[in-house]
């Protein structure tokens, strides 16, 4: 009986986990992890790394970018912007300073 109720217990947590993932993106920032509902159910893209996101990132994954802003956690995607505008100034000062 004690193995029936581990088997059943094990089922029941396996698909807690699946439905998890079917319906929430879960996304680590540089702040930590952050857990966002998928705007279209699946499997695809349940754990992302958005650390390092620049646009072209964003521009490439549209489906986070639907479920950050339908989520209001549209902070999580100003960070690309504002790193890619950092990395440009400081290419362009660094070129300057080469010459």
């Amino acid at each position: 009986m004690r193995r029936i109720l581990t088997f059943l217990m094990g089922m029941a947590a396996g698909g807690l986990l699946l439905w998890g993932a079917l319906q929430y993106h879960v996304l680590y920032t540089k702040d930590g992890l952050r857990i966002v509902p998928k705007v279209n159910a699946g499997l695809a893209k349940t754990y992302v790394d958005i650390r390092g996101f620049t646009v072209a990132d964003w521009a490439r994954n549209t489906d986070i970018v639907l479920a950050v802003t339908n989520s209001n956690r549209r902070e999580l995607m100003d960070n690309a912007a504002g790193d890619a505008l950092q990395n440009s100034l400081d290419h362009l000062l660094n070129r300057g300073e080469q010459r």
